[in-house]
């Protein structure tokens, strides 16, 4: 099984990242496409990038300014039961590190590639809206 890794240093107190990733109206406000459902320990989120695709994912743990992990629980085009964990940790004063896994690929999946590239392109979103507040 393959994980993906991607990190962005990112101008704000790790508070202000947790919010924008966990507060469903701060991620619908920068987040690529429609954002429905819940982020809390159990409750599901939907992320829909466009007309076509959507992913689901079953919230597993949040600690408040440091960690979410959530895995995936409807993906129409690719097995589902991947893990996405995102960790927050200082780096200077008011500058967070946002480390992102997103692990369970199979060197296989199509989508693998896609995927990839589509969690450089959100962490650049999360990176430009909190900074721009």
């Amino acid at each position: 099984m393959i994980t993906l890794h991607h990190a962005i240093k990112i101008t704000a107190a790790r508070s202000r990242v947790y919010a924008a990733l966990t507060d469903i109206t701060q991620l619908a406000s920068w987040h690529l496409g429609v954002v429905e459902g819940t982020i809390a320990a159990g409750e599901i989120l939907t992320l829909r990038p466009n007309p076509h695709a959507h992913i689901s994912w079953r919230t597993e743990k949040l600690v408040p300014d440091e960690e979410l992990v959530q895995v995936s629980v409807d993906e129409p085009d690719s097995p589902a039961g991947k893990t996405l964990r995102i960790t927050l940790a200082d780096f200077g004063p008011d500058q967070t590190i946002v480390a992102l896994s997103h692990g369970g690929w199979s060197d296989r999946d199509p989508h693998l590639p896609f995927c990839n590239t589509r969690w450089g392109e959100v962490l650049q979103h999360l990176k430009s809206w909190v900074e721009s507040r």
